[in-house]
């Protein structure tokens, strides 16, 4: 999938100018596969000395999908496979999850979303 593709879900118009809007938790998991489509080795997280890349985080939702993703839900999909990824996430304090996913969102729309146009078309 292209960047422009995903212009529309990423980015609201308003009558003036177009504002981003703050993807859910709920978007996160096609937020991945969107970017492992378009940019799959692009490095998605780097947590101590680790890093995976979208198409392996992709591949880690998918599988969890697959086998809980109906009791996971789509909300618990992308921090569970961060866990699953990064062992010593899961055991670290909670702040540290929220902090590699805040980033992990940053980059997922600087990667599958295009730049916001100026208003003074």
């Amino acid at each position: 999938m292209r960047k422009y593709e995903v212009e529309s879900m990423v980015y609201e118009r308003t009558a003036y100018e177009r504002t981003a809007y703050e993807p859910t938790a709920e978007d996160l998991p096609r937020l991945v596969a969107e970017a492992a489509a378009c940019a799959p080795r692009r490095i998605a997280v780097m947590y101590g000395d680790s890093v995976t890349t979208y198409e392996e985080l992709h591949e880690e939702v998918a599988r969890l999908d697959a086998v809980m993703g109906i009791l996971l839900g789509p909300a618990s999909l992308v921090p569970i496979a961060l866990s699953t990824v990064f062992p010593a996430l899961a055991d670290s304090a909670r702040a540290d999850l929220r902090d590699v996913l805040d980033a992990l969102v940053s980059d997922l729309v600087d990667c599958v979303a295009p730049e916001p146009l100026s208003a003074a078309g």
